[in-house]
């Protein structure tokens, strides 16, 4: 293309079509055009209005998509490859087992946007918060668990587990705030409740089963925290010194905590609160123990 010279596309039907090199950065000529089975590469389409495209078994390859406008347009079988699509607006859109390998979809507007089946590769980059605003639109909260969930689903059948558990717990997070808490709010059940403290509990206490770091901090700071209450109320070995107390408390908490259960520290009948309060240490421990096996086998496993 001459230099100073620019695209009008006037037909509506531009299927097949194949386009190399070119600069199209902000045209307005692609709107409602039907662009199956087209091929673009290397192309700049920087701020391109694509809206209510047909892009079914295109090809956008190295092209630069950032801020381009692809609102209510979709296909099946689209490739996007290595293609800049940051800030990128796909309002409405939907691709249906599409391929984005390579591309950046870093600040992507996606409300309402349907992925069904998308391919992704290590170098594919996706926000685990998606952008909020564009063009005056805001993004509804209870959205965002149904877009990242086909993402953490690409990573997984890709088996890029590092990113596909940080879209899990990314995904588990917003499910807490915009779907569960609302919904409690709305009906204040004792179900409703357990729903949303379960999910908070197992993010807190593992990220939901994908950090196990967490757990050994965890499985540190419980025992901790029962052998500050055991020194409290007083160890039954008789210790003289606060250091002696305190060291006896830790031996006692940890070990009933790792269910070791020695018995040459207990406490007597005649304190049942304690007692009680060891059993749930105890169990306490041996669900952490079984979640960190857990853990640790199916990051080995995979």
């Amino acid at each position: 293309m001459k230099e100073g010279a620019f695209w009008v596309l006037t037909h509506d039907d531009l299927r097949g079509i194949h386009i190399y090199n070119e600069d199209f950065e902000g045209s307005n000529s692609f709107p409602k055009k039907a662009l199956s089975y087209a091929r673009f590469y290397n192309c700049n389409l920087k701020a391109a209005s694509l809206e209510m495209l047909n892009f079914s078994y295109a090809t956008f390859e190295k092209c630069n998509l950032s801020d381009a406008i692809f609102a209510m347009s979709g296909g099946f079988n689209a490739n996007f490859l290595e293609c800049d699509m940051k800030r990128v607006c796909l309002f409405e859109s939907f691709l249906g087992d599409c391929d984005l390998s390579g591309s950046n979809l870093e600040d992507a507007y996606l409300e309402g946007a349907t992925f069904r089946n998308i391919s992704v590769n290590h170098r594919t980059r996706f926000n685990q918060h998606p952008r909020t605003e564009w063009g005056g639109r805001t993004l509804p909260e209870d959205q965002v668990p149904d877009i990242l969930r086909p993402i953490r689903i690409a990573y997984e059948n890709a088996e890029i587990w590092d990113s596909m558990d940080a879209f899990l717990v990314a995904e588990q997070r917003a499910k807490r705030r915009a779907l569960l808490w609302p919904e409690f709010l709305q009906v204040k059940s004792f179900k409703h409740f357990s729903s949303w403290f379960g999910s908070l509990a197992r993010d807190y206490y593992s990220e939901y089963s994908t950090n196990p770091a967490r757990v050994v901090f965890v499985s540190f700071l419980i025992p901790l925290l029962f052998a500050q209450l055991y020194w409290a109320v007083g160890v039954p070995t008789g210790a003289v010194t606060v250091g002696e107390a305190f060291g006896e408390a830790l031996y006692y908490s940890f070990t009933t905590f790792t269910t070791l259960g020695f018995g040459d520290v207990t406490y007597g009948t005649d304190r049942p609160f304690i007692r009680v309060l060891s059993t749930l240490e105890a169990f306490a421990g041996a669900v952490s123990m079984s979640l960190l096996v857990v853990i640790f086998a199916r990051k080995i496993i995979r």
